[in-house]
């Protein structure tokens, strides 16, 4: 529908401008009292080119396998707590869940033309 393809692109777009915006402000607003940032540079990179990956190969494999691949990609990387089997079953599991459910949403909600790739089909066609 025409409403379901401008939803996207606006919440993409706000979400740049917003991401832009709060770059800039937490770079060159002074933070007195506030100790520097800690964390992993390499980790940091690593999502980073996750993200980057996902956005390349999404058009070319598809929405779900792509998502899905990602998402769990970066809960390895981001996670930082002691790893079970039951917290791996509950990350993959949610995972599933929430890429369903945003496949279901933007693909039958909203009528969204999502990336089929060459691994998965979808009932709309882009």
């Amino acid at each position: 529908s025409p409403l379901g393809s401008v939803f996207p692109r606006t919440i993409a777009s706000a979400m740049i401008a917003f991401s832009a915006i709060h770059i800039v402000w937490h770079c060159f607003k002074p933070h007195p009292g506030e100790p520097p940032p800690s964390g992993s540079i390499p980790r940091r990179l690593l999502l980073g080119a996750i993200m980057l990956l996902w956005a390349l190969l999404l058009r070319h494999v598809g929405f779900v396998v792509t998502s899905t691949t990602a998402s769990l990609l970066l809960l390895l990387v981001a996670n930082y707590d002691r790893w079970t089997p039951a917290r791996a079953v509950g990350y993959v599991v949610g995972t599933l869940a929430v890429v369903g459910g945003l496949y279901s949403v933007f693909a039958f909600g909203l009528e969204v033309p999502l990336p089929t790739g060459i691994l998965f089909l979808s009932h709309v066609e882009p």
